[in-house]
């Protein structure tokens, strides 16, 4: 939304992490970007627009981009910039140019109603993944203020003497347990364990949980499910986890679990939102045609929008009464009237869901709920 002149151009697709699937993504890039040779073309004596398609070229011809790809792709160029950022999802391939950046897919992908945190967690490790539905992907722990092992969460004291036993552990071979804790006391132990999880819980909840504001799925033993809860602070921890020793399973595996444990949660969510939206058209303060919507909100009347997810209507907003719709391409370079409204939405500071076409509430695309 930082981009203020045209015209902005927003490329979006699907990627492969691996080959040989990922040979055929720079090609799927370069037809993408063929979609704009009209307006290369206009803009001919443009250096600023020809130095795009320059970026453009060099990014398809990146080997080693193309090597490292996630599961989606989006890149914003203009005359000033040319960002690039992968993506943990997929997304619908997409071309657009337009006065401004074309932001849906993005909002779809950063909202919080179907992502979320796993917390897998033992006696003496902590790991932490960030997913949805489809992906899982685990969060580098170790410049953060989370501690990946007991070891980093006690204190000086008692670092030494864990260390010796973890280096003991690993050159013997012999299990660690409170049976043979080598001078260690049971309720040692246990406090060591406390201290661990509260340290977890801490930085968890500091870096991740509150600024993001993403559900957390607890991924444990049954055991240390209810120790961890009982000492948790964090209000996005769900009620329900994986009680299953998780530390052990393929990702793939994990995310099924973690999408069975969220997936109830999410529709709730969805569930509750869409009721809002139809209580509200009772009461008058519900909408779900475009021009109305437009006008409420320029008014900042709209305190959530819900927008159909893939659904693309060409045209632009000009202004508070004047929508309008590109039937027959003359309007140029265009983006989707939902993708201005849903800008729009936001810088007035309301919120925007973009929700699945079989769990929208209207036939338009669009439908609101208003503050007033």
């Amino acid at each position: 939304m930082r981009y203020h002149e045209g015209p902005v151009f927003s490329v979006y697709m699907p990627t492969h992490r691996t080959h040989p699937d990922n040979a055929q993504d720079p090609e799927m890039f370069r037809k993408l970007v063929e979609q704009f040779d009209s307006i290369k073309a206009e803009y001919i004596r443009d250096k600023g627009i020809q130095s795009i398609f320059s970026n453009f070229e060099a990014l398809a011809d990146d080997y080693r981009f193309w090597q490292h790809t996630k599961d989606g792709l989006a890149v914003f160029a203009t005359r000033d910039s040319f960002d690039v950022y992968r993506l943990h999802t997929p997304v619908q391939p997409l071309a657009i140019a337009a006065d401004s950046a074309h932001t849906k897919p993005l909002l779809k992908y950063l909202q919080s109603s179907d992502r979320y945190h796993v917390l897998v967690l033992s006696t003496n490790t902590a790991q932490l993944f960030e997913g949805d539905r489809y992906q899982l992907d685990e969060i580098n722990l170790s410049q953060e203020e989370v501690p990946e092992s007991m070891i980093d969460a006690l204190d000086h004291e008692l670092r030494d003497l864990h260390a010796t036993l973890a280096a003991y552990h690993t050159a013997t071979g012999e299990k660690w347990d409170v049976a043979q804790n080598h001078g260690l006391k049971k309720t040692d132990v246990d406090n060591d364990i406390e201290q661990f999880f509260r340290a977890v819980d801490r930085g968890v909840m500091a870096r991740y949980s509150t600024p993001t504001r993403l559900p957390l799925i607890l991924a444990s033993l049954p055991e240390h499910q209810h120790l961890f809860r009982r000492l948790s602070r964090n209000r996005q921890l769900l009620e329900e986890g994986i009680k299953i020793n998780a530390a052990a399973l393929p990702k793939e595996a994990l995310r099924d679990a973690a999408w069975q444990v969220f997936e109830p949660y999410y529709n709730k969510r969805l569930n509750h939102i869409i009721g809002e939206y139809r209580q509200a058209t009772t009461k008058g303060m519900g909408a779900d045609q475009l021009e109305e919507v437009v006008k409420d909100a320029f008014d900042g009347k709209v305190a959530t929008l819900l927008l159909e997810e893939n659904r693309i209507i060409r045209g632009r907003i000009v202004d508070r009464d004047n929508v309008q719709y590109d039937t027959d391409e003359t309007l140029g370079a265009v983006d989707d009237v939902l993708d201005d409204l849903a800008e729009l939405v936001l810088r007035q500071g309301g919120e925007v869901w973009v929700i699945p076409k079989d769990k929208m509430p209207s036939e338009t695309g669009a439908a609101s709920i208003n503050r007033f």
